[in-house]
């Protein structure tokens, strides 16, 4: 991966290809900050704690796709 253009903090756009039919996770760290940006955005987040040992959220893309974000417990 490169380092974002100069004046960019943050990557602005992921494609994820999964086969069909599969579901992918988008692990990240500090997965409020995530859900907090996409929240600003107007994109509604589904907080999920049904998965011992991470934290989990759920958001659609304008496509309708279902993404979920996934951030391992320290």
């Amino acid at each position: 991966m490169t380092a974002p253009a100069q004046g960019l903090t943050a990557v602005d756009h992921v494609q994820v290809v999964a086969p069909p039919g599969s579901e992918d996770a988008l692990r990240v760290t500090v997965i409020e900050a995530h859900a907090a940006r996409l929240e600003s955005h107007g994109v509604a987040v589904t907080w999920d704690g049904d998965l011992p040992g991470h934290g989990r959220f759920y958001a659609h893309d304008p496509a309708g796709n279902r993404l979920e974000f996934l951030e391992p417990d320290a």
